[in-house]
């Protein structure tokens, strides 16, 4: 969508305003159509590359941290990666506060795997951090330019600079404290001030950030964005490439380092932060990359023009995967048909799981509980469960903002006596590298005595022990799930120590 139709359909007088304020004179003496008009006439400088640069830089060094955390991630990461570079301005709220929450969630999963071959450049980059956090609950414009200088040199990814600054507690906010849809918006309207966003409506009244394909260009020219984020992940995936050995080795020759033994996942990853996909393709010399005739093959497959120069064959495949539309590869979810048999995985009710042919062998009953308690807290009440390694670790666990919080599930015939396994919890949590919110019980029910051992245990230990039956987190879950756009469930309300009191929960549900 160009600037002429974008400033049609712009939501609002006062977005319309905001909007012209950049590069419209006197916009504020004029009517709604003189300022569409000039807007249209106008419309070079909001594509004008020294503009575009400034305008950027002013996002990325600005006072406010806030606008410099999510405004850079709004453009280059969510608005810019969609088909036309539209998306619906909830969607770009959700997908802000679902990227903020996985990079603490990364942080905690990277302290319990303590493992990394990069450890002098990443432990360099949290001394940095940590001195530049020392005494402050912000970082200055000048500290943080220094911080971007050292991370570049050093080659740190932006994703673990932000892992850093989880793990030390300081990111989104301090305490890690995710960002309100408010302060998103608060963002969205500095950028609409700085003409990098436009924001649209159409005719159902549904509104949309949107960036101008004209203003998109540039931006991508400005920032290197050779292609979107979904195509590249596509094109990493072709047969090729897709290799262990060629992808480091691709790393290895613009000195991206790595770790001794990484997965392809990871690899890819980094590739897709840091590594140009020319240079993936073609390398870094006329010799270098993929042979002529492999590229030649690629392009057959895809069914592109296979004559031409090197140069002309990476622009067709780049072009390709570039315009590719993103689709959802989710099918159907076991755990979803599960969830309707929750209470019976929970109290182990053999003979219906069996005549439902849902398992095979009682052993599966535990693994099935603790899979539709992962669905429930990811898809229902919008928390992905942490990655935990090993075997000695709780069933599950959750970030909980600079905390953890972890979950066992009990599948029992009987009620749970808590006196039973408070051995095991208290190991979990007395391992932990992070502080504990509280540990969940997930069971069928549980001894009326259960409810004191809990408390003695808090007053012993400070850590909450918060027991619910199956029925209960199900039952809250479709609760949380049924409201519209109600967002992740606030987890706090799990923390009740002893038996979970659902009545403490029936004022946000």
């Amino acid at each position: 969508m160009n600037i002429s139709k974008c400033v049609q359909d712009i939501s609002t007088l006062t977005e319309l305003k905001r909007i012209a304020n950049p590069y419209v004179i006197d916009y504020r003496g004029l009517t709604e159509e003189e300022i569409k008009a000039a807007l249209i006439k106008t419309a070079p400088q909001y594509y004008y590359e020294s503009n575009v640069q400034a305008a950027l830089k002013k996002i990325t060094l600005h006072a406010n941290r806030n606008i410099r955390i999510i405004g850079p991630q709004l453009l280059q990461h969510v608005v810019l990666q969609r088909d036309e570079c539209i998306s619906p301005k909830r969607s770009t709220d959700e997908d802000i506060i679902k990227w903020e929450q996985a990079i603490v969630d990364r942080s905690n999963e990277d302290l319990l795997k303590k493992s990394s071959e990069r450890t002098r450049d990443l432990e360099f980059m949290k001394f940095v951090l940590e001195a530049a956090w020392d005494h402050n609950d912000d970082l200055s414009v000048d500290e943080k330019n220094l911080i971007e200088k050292i991370r570049e040199r050093i080659l740190i990814t932006p994703t673990e600079l932000r892992i850093i600054e989880a793990q030390l507690g300081k990111f989104p906010k301090v305490a890690n404290e995710i960002h309100t849809r408010q302060e998103i918006e608060e963002v969205r309207r500095e950028l609409q001030a700085n003409g990098l966003l436009f924001a649209i409506r159409d005719n159902d009244g549904t509104d949309f950030d949107v960036i101008p394909s004209e203003v998109a260009e540039a931006i991508s020219k400005v920032l290197g964005v050779e292609m979107r984020d979904y195509g590249y992940s596509e094109l990493l995936k072709y047969k090729a490439v897709r290799s262990k050995n060629y992808i480091k080795a691709a790393l290895d020759k613009v000195g991206i380092k790595t770790e001794k033994n990484p997965s392809l996942e990871d690899l890819s990853t980094i590739a897709l932060e840091q590594l140009s996909p020319r240079v993936l393709l073609g390398g870094t010399s006329p010799r270098d990359g993929l042979p002529m005739g492999t590229m030649n093959k690629w392009c057959g497959d895809l069914s592109l023009n296979v004559s031409g120069t090197k140069n002309e064959l990476i622009e067709r495949i780049i072009g390709f995967y570039n315009d590719l539309h993103e689709k959802s590869d989710e099918g159907a979810d076991e755990r979803e048909v599960l969830l309707k048999y929750f209470e019976d995985l929970a109290c182990r009710n053999i003979k219906g799981l069996r005549s439902q042919q849902l398992i095979e062998k009682d052993i599966e009953i535990e693994r099935k509980f603790e899979n539709v308690t992962n669905y429930i807290f990811e898809k229902m009440l919008g928390h992905k469960p942490l990655k935990l390694v090993g075997t000695n670790h709780a069933d599950g666990a959750l970030s909980h903002k600079d905390r953890i919080i972890y979950w066992d599930n009990k599948s029992k015939e009987n009620p749970v006596n808590l006196k039973d396994h408070i051995r095991q919890f208290d190991g979990y949590i007395k391992q932990s590298e992070k502080d504990v919110s509280g540990f969940l019980v997930i069971a069928p029910n549980f001894t009326p005595e259960s409810s004191l051992v809990a408390m003695q245990y808090q007053v012993e230990n400070g850590t909450m022990i918060s027991m619910i039956t199956a029925t209960e987190l199900k039952t809250l879950a479709e609760s949380w799930a049924a409201k519209k756009d109600a967002g992740a469930f606030p987890l706090g309300y799990l923390l009740q120590s002893g038996r979970f009191n659902p009545a403490l929960v029936a004022a946000i549900i």
